[in-house]
């Protein structure tokens, strides 16, 4: 059972769990290799800043990359008390990208969570509604006992609990699959007498009851057994907990990288007593649910800009030899000395050819605002100070040519540019 197939599609990593996940995607990779599994899935608590390491990650070791986040659910994004904000429990819910519309989704999602203080509050949240508006091209899992679900049964409302489960399934149709765990949490949790078990059992029978895919998955924290002491310091850490004061315990210590083998164990060990045919058929469906991604982060060969006009590429060249007329007091550009224009012709064509057009007309137009609104800005900093064409479009106000500067300092076949810009505000 060691080697046998399993996708992970409830995990952690460093990059995007900060100080609460202990492991990064390259520790996970190592892992998956030694246990023959075919794809791993990053779900990072309502952020996506991992995604892109964990794709590269997974695909140096020919892993298949599943891109998703946990993300916070909660419809009383504002919470008040009296006159007093407070802090509501906020509910889980897996989201995966199947495919471009959904990664585009999850990216939405993922930045209205975080656009003003109404969804950000102590994490960054969406609601229900904002989630079935945004919900095409993503799988939706229904995440851990602190799931939407769960908060439901947990106050004894098993029909909503059924009621919401269904109107997720009405959204995701055959995008909806439902979670169960092997964890230690088999204590009383409100009405779920036994915890996590009360939870798996509910939430099994309603999903074979509407036809939903049951997967187990680990909620992964961290690489190796024994680390969640690492976590637990983490989590102090973040807290702002000191060693004195450090008075938590996690409930779950085994929230490592498992394999079939180890599920099979906890199913045991903590008292589910599932049949052992059961575990493995739940664990096998997590690599149908792999199956149905269908997408990877493309890989840039150059830059993309928003556009400027319907031809950067021909409006640079014209504003540019405008500009070098201007700066050099000359009426055409043939009276221009042949040594700037051959400087100008060999920098448009280095920045054409790498897709920098567009970026050279941003900086322009930013320029052009502070000019016309009197901004005091610095006349050059840096590698910039080397570009003709920053010269003639008043980015930069030094002469390369006059000073000796060399164009490959800020951009060659070889590297991209960086311009950065002083601004002088006055006083009030």
């Amino acid at each position: 059972m060691k080697d046998r197939p399993f996708t992970h599609l409830h995990l952690h990593t460093t990059n995007g769990s900060f100080l609460d996940a202990c492991s990064s995607s390259a520790d996970y990779v190592k892992k998956a290799k030694d246990f023959n599994h075919p794809a791993i899935a990053i779900t990072d608590h309502g952020r996506g800043g991992g995604i892109y390491v964990h794709q590269k990650e997974c695909l140096k070791a020919d892993i298949k990359p599943i891109l998703g986040i946990e993300m916070y659910i909660n419809d009383d994004l504002i919470y008040m008390v009296g006159d007093k904000r407070k802090r509501k429990h906020d509910d889980h819910i897996i989201l995966l990208a199947s495919n471009e519309e959904g990664y585009r989704n999850l990216l939405k999602l993922n930045y209205l969570s975080m656009k003003d203080d109404t969804h950000f509050y102590y994490q960054p949240r969406i609601t229900t509604q904002e989630l079935f508006e945004n919900s095409s091209g993503l799988l939706c899992g229904t995440a851990c006992i602190g799931s939407p679900f769960a908060a439901l049964l947990k106050l004894g409302k098993d029909k909503k609990a059924e009621e919401l489960f269904v109107s997720f399934l009405e959204i995701f149709k055959g995008n909806f699959y439902a979670e169960v765990q092997l964890n230690e949490l088999t204590r009383e949790i409100g009405d779920l007498k036994q915890g996590q078990k009360s939870y798996n059992d509910w939430i099994t029978i309603v999903a074979n009851k509407y036809g939903v895919p049951v997967v187990v998955t680990g909620d992964v924290h961290y690489v190796d057994k024994g680390m969640d002491k690492i976590q637990t310091l983490s989590i102090a850490i973040r807290d702002g907990a000191t060693i004195d004061n450090l008075t938590f315990e996690l409930e779950s210590k085994n929230l490592y990288y498992h394999n079939v083998e180890d599920l099979l164990n906890f199913n045991k060990e903590y008292g589910y007593e599932y049949k052992d045919e059961t575990v493995v058929n739940w664990a096998d469906t997590t690599n149908y649910i792999a199956g149905k991604v269908d997408f990877l982060i493309k890989e840039r060969t150059k830059a993309f800009f928003p556009k400027m006009s319907n031809d950067d590429d021909m409006l640079l060249v014209k504003n540019a030899k405008i500009g070098l007329c201007k700066v050099l007091e000359k009426e055409n550009y043939n009276d221009c000395p042949e040594e700037y224009r051959k400087r100008l012709e060999y920098e448009l064509s280095i920045i054409i050819r790498k897709g920098f057009s567009s970026y050279m007309l941003m900086l322009e137009d930013i320029m052009d605002y502070a000019n016309k609104e009197k901004i005091s800005r610095g006349v050059a900093r840096g590698s910039a100070a080397g570009s003709l064409i920053a010269y003639a479009l008043d980015i930069s106000r030094i002469d390369p040519i006059k000073f000796g500067l060399i164009f490959e300092r800020f951009l060659s076949t070889s590297r991209s540019p960086d311009y950065v810009i002083d601004y002088f505000a006055e006083d009030n």
